[in-house]
């Protein structure tokens, strides 16, 4: 098997011409045909193996590709010269799709068109292959355009690569993309294109190291940011938009989890950007949920003068705020956060720093214990004084419970002996969140209003609709929420 390691950006069509002039360099164009294979029941892809057969120069070419080998940018490749049209069943026995096919047959899914134009680039002691492929996607009479730069390093560090693409975004809109065209081909050919992303699991084992775990973790969390802005800037609706700012919150959160690996200074920079991401989609995704729930629920069947001004001006209010986040996820700022996120998590600092290589060497089941008790603690010690909180405070314990939530969900992987307490630990650190987030929301309510509109007698109006139910049932049920975590019982211990 052949290890590649590469960076994949989509590349607006007019601006290939412009990335190409940049790449500086021994050059050649080549024509790459190919058609993806599948069992019946898609086998392969549900096992996330790619399997094609490429005419192309040097020949025809069976490959198989593995979706992740230990990295979002390094894949596993079994690649074996063939002669027939059709995949050659004795080369795919050399390779893990033999256990993944048990005499089935293998039928085309889709197929490619790709002209790729080749660039030899030598940065210092490092060489990279930067290939820019244009062409089409074919399942039945479906088309999809591609147009794709791939840099893949050949030689020298992989540090080399994020400079590279660094040097190109700065003069062509770049964006970093984790979805193959294996990937896309199979969603244009089942027509899936349109299903709301979601976050993949990082395959943690118990013996994994503390920087394993990081970049596995990191790796799926940005794989999951890439796809939801991605599915925001073709169809932006509500789903998509929850997606992309968790995503962004969960990296966020990666970073405090791992935090012994995470102060550098490129770690500080990562964690604004996320932030800034992150709140460019917070009145959005308000407006979503106080217009799709509480609106909705508090709003039905009651009558008040200016009801119809009010969804008119809340209507109004929505596609403004969309406006604004199709803004920043289209802005290079945004573009720049997904790259720097690969950076970070593939060659910065912490990956080489010999003052950190105990802890990202050290057994990320250990680091783990240590970890999930610390939130614990954090969030038990905060919930003694709920009686004293104010909303900003309920909110801030809310944000604590949040991390050690996510930290749960990451890290039980790494404790397959307590399946069940996980899951209950997991679903105890949910529950706190949903009890507080209703506290907040209905504290952020009358806010959210006077952002919908600054008419007095209307906004007053609308607040009695919607502030009409009992704080002390929403308290009761985060108090009984926090009791219920705090005594959970550990399944790290």
């Amino acid at each position: 098997m052949d290890r590649e390691i590469e960076l994949k950006f989509l590349i607006p069509p007019e601006a290939a011409g412009e990335a190409l002039a940049l790449l500086k360099g021994e050059g050649a164009v080549r024509q790459l045909d190919a058609t993806y294979y599948d069992t019946p029941g898609h086998a392969l892809r549900r096992a996330g193996f790619g399997l094609r057969v490429r005419d192309g120069e040097g020949g025809r070419k069976q490959t198989l590709k593995s979706a992740s080998a230990g990295g979002v940018f390094s894949r596993g490749e079994w690649e074996t010269p063939i002669s027939g049209p059709a995949p050659d069943r004795d080369a795919l026995a050399l390779t893990p799709a033999a256990g993944m096919l048990n005499g089935e047959p293998l039928h085309p899914v889709f197929t490619t068109r790709i002209e790729r134009t080749v660039r030899l680039v030598r940065i210092g002691e490092a060489e990279i292959e930067a290939a820019l492929d244009r062409g089409e996607l074919h399942a039945g009479s479906l088309r999809a355009a591609v147009c794709e730069l791939e840099l893949e390093l050949k030689a020298g560090q992989p540090a080399a690569l994020f400079d590279l693409g660094r040097q190109l975004s700065q003069r062509v809109p770049l964006r970093l993309s984790l979805s193959s065209k294996a990937e896309r081909g199979y969603g244009l050919a089942l027509g899936d294109r349109a299903a709301p992303p979601r976050r993949q699991s990082a395959g943690l084992t118990p013996h994994a190291s503390v920087g394993e775990a990081l970049q596995a973790l990191g790796r799926v969390d940005l794989a999951h940011l890439c796809a939801a802005l991605e599915a925001l800037r073709d169809h932006p609706d509500p789903e998509d938009l929850h997606q992309a700012r968790v995503a962004a919150r969960r990296l966020r959160a990666l970073l405090k989890i791992f935090k012994p690996l995470a102060q550098d200074e490129a770690a500080q920079r990562l964690d604004a950007a996320l932030d800034w991401l992150a709140a460019e989609f917070d009145t959005a995704r308000d407006l979503d949920v106080f217009a799709g729930e509480v609106w909705e629920r508090a709003a039905s069947g009651a009558a008040f003068s200016g009801r119809d001004a009010f969804e008119r001006a809340l209507k109004a209010a929505r596609a403004n705020a969309y406006l604004k986040l199709e803004a920043a996820v289209a802005s290079p700022r945004a573009r720049d956060v997904l790259l720097e996120t690969a950076a970070w998590l593939e060659a910065g600092a912490w990956t080489t720093d010999p003052a950190l290589r105990k802890v990202r060497e050290g057994r990320a089941v250990a680091f783990a214990g240590k970890a999930l008790e610390h939130r614990l603690r954090q969030v038990a010690t905060r919930a003694q004084d709920f009686e004293d909180l104010d909303a900003h405070g309920r909110h801030r314990l809310r944000l604590k419970g949040k991390i050690l939530r996510y930290a749960a969900e990451d890290l039980s992987p790494l404790f397959p002996a307590h399946p069940k307490r996980a899951r209950r630990f997991v679903e105890a650190a949910r529950a706190v969140q949903d009890a507080l987030g209703a506290l907040n929301d209905r504290a952020v309510r009358r806010d959210l209003i006077r952002q919908v509109t600054p008419d007095e007698a209307l906004a007053h109006a609308a607040e009695r609709v919607t502030l009409g139910d009992d704080e002390s049932e929403l308290l009761s049920a985060a108090r009984a929420a926090l009791s219920d975590l705090v005594g959970a019982k550990r399944f790290w211990s």
